[in-house]
């Protein structure tokens, strides 16, 4: 799986003085020129569909983005690119199309957004100056952010992209243990792998990354404990501040920091590719399907035909207590029951 060429294509969809623009205003430029109506709301909370944490919300069908507004913070602009993401996506079908048919829709499509995003803040230039040709280390993600004006989830999203293989960015709040940021890239070959860090995942007070002195790196063999409690082994090289540990895992040992330890191999999404129509749209997505009515569980809902066809079921209140759709009940009851 090659985000970098789609990621590509669909920036393309703004013309390079928009694209210049935004780098310069990121407000001016979805206002004025892309004609979008962009407003801060304080009391803006939201979780996206993925479980992810978000400072913005979209209404790209009335052009409208809200995001919650962090003054002279760098934060605001990654969170104004992240939402055009969202609008780049849905203007560019062959990208919608291939990221409904990947093993776990929601996560990809907001990683997608994510480097949208870190592409029109962040000069490629610039990371090639940071990293050169070493390999990637968790103090390039410092290095960029220090001679950029880009935020650490940029720059975590820009090294990201520079990982031999599968691997992932995360940064991570020194206090409560709490992903607050994760930028996967997937393995080349064989995909999203099952297990994988994202937002708002808790890491337990003994683990490595948590004990971490500020100023301190780490480089070595960590296990990695998803929301659902499956766990997988991975390399980590991690360096800490005042506020986070940012840590950049690797699916195989890049740093050669474990001779002779060889990781089993890993499991992979090879859940069966499954389509419904729902939300308003026909939705390709991997899933395994209700064992009831054989169809798939839509990733934005999260129902299937059996729990849609519920809610517009009603008992009869007549005598036979049958289940019916709504409107053939009148007052409450059937047609036999009237």
């Amino acid at each position: 799986m090659k985000l970098g060429p789609w990621v590509d294509q669909a920036i393309t969809i703004l013309d390079a003085p928009t694209r210049e623009q935004f780098a310069l205003d990121p407000h001016d430029a979805l206002t004025n020129q892309l004609g979008l109506t962009v407003r801060p709301v304080d009391s803006l909370s939201s979780t996206r569909d993925d479980g992810g944490f978000c400072d913005g919300m979209s209404f790209l069908d009335d052009g409208v983005i809200l995001y919650a507004p962090t003054p002279n913070s760098r934060r605001q602009n990654f969170t104004l690119a992240h939402e055009l993401g969202h609008w780049i996506v849905e203007r560019d079908q062959g990208l919608f199309d291939w990221i409904a048919d990947q093993s776990d829709p929601p996560a990809l499509l907001e990683t997608v957004c994510d480097q949208i995003a870190q592409r029109l803040l962040l000069p490629e230039v610039l990371t090639n100056e940071v990293v050169g040709t070493d390999l990637v280390r968790a103090h390039h993600v410092q290095d960029l952010y220090e001679n950029s004006q880009a935020s650490y989830q940029a720059c975590a999203i820009a090294i990201a992209r520079r990982i031999q293989g599968l691997g992932a960015v995360v940064l991570i709040d020194r206090y409560d243990g709490q992903v607050h940021h994760a930028s996967i890239q997937p393995d080349p070959d064989d995909g999203w792998p099952a297990v994988y860090p994202w937002r708002g995942q808790m890491l337990h007070d003994a683990h490595a990354l948590r004990e971490i002195l500020p100023g301190s790196t780490l480089t070595r063999r960590i296990t990695w404990r998803d929301s659902w409690g499956r766990t997988e082994d991975f390399y980590a090289d991690a360096i800490s501040d005042d506020r986070r540990v940012i840590a950049i895992l690797a699916g195989h040992d890049i740093w050669k920091v474990d001779p002779g330890y060889m990781i089993q191999p890993r499991d992979f999404d090879t859940r069966p590719l499954l389509t419904i129509y729902c939300c308003g749209q026909d939705r390709t997505f991997r899933g395994y399907p209700c064992p009831t009515c054989g169809k798939g569980f839509c990733p934005v809902c999260k129902n299937c035909h059996c729990d849609r066809a519920s809610k517009t079921e009603e008992a009869c209140r007549g005598t036979c207590f049958q289940l019916f759709q709504r409107h053939l009940l009148v007052d409450g009851l059937c047609e036999d029951c009237r």
